[in-house]
């Protein structure tokens, strides 16, 4: 999948659910796709894992580890909505590829799917129209905490923004 395509389903998403200003409400958004979240602790010999979902009965059930943080578990709820959302033929076929495990947002994934549903969650909880919008004169943490992510979040999605706008300088200088 392009990451255009990604883009435009987080934006539909965002669209679908009435969500102009940040923080975005990632925990209506998976009810009003329909699925149901539950946050429970997960046991120790499972920290290593965020969440996942599954399905029953057609109904997807995402479950979430309280042993996180506000800012993981929402990063978690936004990733598993991207499964639901861009994967979920293969949800219902293979199971067992829902579990988020811990991977750093710059690490190397080398699994197409976990790399677009961190894309999806990354664009549904920092989209980089917002981010323009509010940047000016705030810090990563101040920016983190308005958008209700980690800073390595916010750091990440920046760091596009910026690309996105030496692209668009870069265009306007040629002429195009």
């Amino acid at each position: 999948m392009q990451n255009s395509e990604v883009i435009n389903t987080a934006d539909t998403v965002l669209a679908e659910n009435y969500q102009t200003t940040p923080p975005i409400d990632v925990y209506g958004i998976a009810r009003n796709n329909g699925l149901e979240i539950i946050e429970k602790l997960f046991p120790i010999d499972q920290a290593n894992i965020a969440g996942f979902i599954t399905m029953q009965d057609g109904t997807g059930k995402l479950y979430v580890n309280l042993r996180d943080v506000i800012y993981r578990r929402r990063f978690t709820i936004a990733h598993e909505l991207g499964h639901w959302r861009l994967h979920r033929e293969e949800l219902r076929s293979n199971p067992q590829r829902s579990i988020l495990f811990r991977i750093a947002i710059r690490q190397l994934n080398v699994d197409p799917t976990e790399k677009e549903a961190n894309f999806f969650a990354a664009n549904l909880l920092v989209p980089l129209g917002l981010l323009r919008q509010h940047r000016d004169g705030k810090t990563n943490e101040k920016l983190a905490e308005l958008f209700l992510v980690s800073t390595e979040v916010i750091g990440y999605r920046l760091s596009l923004l910026e690309q996105d706008e030496d692209v668009q300088t870069q265009e306007s200088s040629s002429g195009r």
